[in-house]
């Protein structure tokens, strides 16, 4: 089975995705897919953005939607390629999948998706320790296209009502 993950920034993604791993699935994590696929495509960024460090190549897709749409143009086909390359190796495991850009990338090697939702208020207070409040704004607003579909997973509260709705969805999906 193919569980995929999927959510805004903060909601919970990695924490649910571990939960699965903690039932025996194979981890792939989509983010580290596009942190290869930017080391692989470094020479064609640099001379897009005129440099190839990550912190400032986001800095400066953050803040335009034309910049972000180029840089995906650049690194998403091969995030694809690495992601098939990954679910060739593990065929016939069962796999969790977290990719919060999940539509964007056009993933659909699922046969289950979760959503993992938190209110703005809740995400906000996750990301003030990392984020200036108009990054956190800016990273929000790249990412209203990420939306409910699947099984959708609240997580506002403690990791251990969390854990006891994985639980349930576990029982009701995967271990039937």
């Amino acid at each position: 089975m193919t569980i995929c993950v999927t959510g805004k920034i903060a909601t919970g993604k990695s924490t649910v995705s571990k939960f699965f791993v903690g039932k025996g699935f194979e981890y792939i994590n989509v983010d580290e897919l596009g942190h290869k696929a930017f080391e692989i495509n470094k020479e064609v960024i640099k001379k897009t953005f005129g440099t190839d460090d990550r912190k400032e190549v986001g800095k400066i897709v953050f803040a335009s939607e034309e910049k972000l749409r180029q840089l995906e143009q650049i690194v998403h086909p091969t995030m694809l390629k690495l992601l098939d390359k990954r679910l060739e190796e593990l065929k016939g495991k069962d796999i969790v999948i977290e990719a919060a850009i999940k539509r964007r990338l056009g993933i659909k090697n699922c046969d289950l998706t979760i959503t993992v939702v938190a209110s703005p208020e809740t995400i906000r207070e996750r990301l003030s320790g990392r984020y200036d409040e108009k990054t956190i704004e800016e990273i929000l607003k790249r990412q209203e296209d990420i939306v409910e579909e699947g099984i959708v997973v609240e997580n506002n509260s403690k990791i251990e009502e969390l854990q006891e709705r994985l639980e349930k969805i576990y029982e009701k999906y995967v271990n039937k």
